[in-house]
């Protein structure tokens, strides 16, 4: 079952137990080990240094909104940072790689999303593609359009964004294009 509502919780068990605020927690297990100088939690709404989003053509100002987020979707990065950061989740950096198995115990959200510990699993049944089936990726995606999948089938790493909040489907589609362009 996925919910923004269990990473609030998480975030604040994390902060009760260190005693610290959870973006220096973060920086401190993650941005700093992994040296991502360009990553870390919006959490000062007069920050501007990330590119405004973006509904259709009309940029979005909600920075009281972004510092809300918190864990549940408030970190800020680059597309390279997210490929170093998702080579080291899949890759062992973080933590043993035999507990991956243990997030992936699927769940349904919505079509074509499966939801396991913190990562999602994108995979279009065959009928989408009976030519030529695209296999599964495991990641995250965001509100944003942002995106952070591994398939495993093909060992390769996709990050990125569109930037577009109305249109919600555009990263997979973006994924798959991409996907393509390395067969």
């Amino acid at each position: 079952f996925y919910s923004d509502t269990n990473y609030q919780l998480l975030g604040r068990v994390i902060e009760i137990i260190t005693g610290k605020r959870i973006g220096a927690v973060l920086k401190e297990f993650i941005f700093e080990p992994l040296q991502l100088r360009n990553t870390y939690l919006y959490d000062d709404s007069n920050d501007t240094t990330p590119v405004s989003l973006y509904y259709k053509t009309d940029p979005l100002c909600i920075p009281l909104a972004m510092t809300s987020f918190g864990p549940d979707g408030g970190i800020v990065s680059t597309a390279r940072e997210s490929m170093t950061f998702l080579r080291a989740f899949f890759g062992g950096q973080l933590f043993p790689k035999e507990y991956i198995s243990e997030l992936t115990i699927w769940n349904r959200i919505f079509f074509p999303l499966q939801y396991g510990i913190g990562v999602a699993r994108f995979k279009l049944p065959r009928i989408f593609s009976p030519f030529k089936p695209i296999p599964e990726f495991i990641g995250h995606s965001g509100l944003s359009g942002a995106f952070a999948y591994y398939c495993p089938e093909k060992d390769l790493y996709l990050t990125g964004t569109v930037n577009q909040i109305a249109k919600p489907g555009l990263s997979y589609k973006l994924m798959i294009k991409l996907l393509n362009c390395f067969e």
